[in-house]
């Protein structure tokens, strides 16, 4: 009796707790930094992805509400490549810099000039502007989340 009602649970436990476990899920494809080529880089995309992000390593121009410290920043384009409408806000951005480190944006809000805006992309419309992280360091990929904070898009940073 205690074996029929143990060996359920104890297995719904195991594979509970494999779908919960983020490792298991499959990670968003680094899109590459060269044009034209998909995330193998073989020249043809894999499949089209419903969000293109390009990132390039750039310099901001502070705000009047800057506190004079260090910033890393990087210009991102998001071209929305979907059949449905896109959430853009420069909270959904992070950076990951070369030694594996990932810097959220939220910190240095406001403190630099040409943020990306808020806003929502019709199918083919893109938007471009500046995320930054507080600090300096070489920013190696950029990752932008959706409104539910699930990774939607990752670009190398150029």
């Amino acid at each position: 009796m205690r074996l029929t009602i143990i060996l359920p649970v104890a297995a719904a436990l195991v594979f509970g707790a494999t779908a919960c476990d983020p490792a298991a899920q499959d990670p968003v494809a680094v899109q590459s930094t060269e044009s034209g080529k998909g995330a193998t880089g073989k020249g043809k995309p894999k499949s089209a992805v419903p969000i293109k992000l390009v990132a390039k390593r750039a310099t901001a121009t502070k705000s009047v509400l800057s506190s004079g410290g260090a910033l890393t920043c990087v210009k991102v384009t998001v071209t929305n490549q979907g059949k449905k409408q896109l959430e853009v806000n420069p909270l959904y951005f992070s950076i990951t810099d070369t030694g594996g480190t990932k810097h959220s944006t939220d910190q240095v809000m406001g403190e630099y000039e040409n943020a990306i805006d808020t806003t929502q992309l019709a199918p083919g419309e893109k938007a471009t502007g500046m995320v930054c992280g507080k600090g300096r360091f070489t920013p190696k990929t950029v990752a932008m989340t959706n409104a539910l904070f699930s990774e939607a898009a990752r670009a190398q940073v150029a």
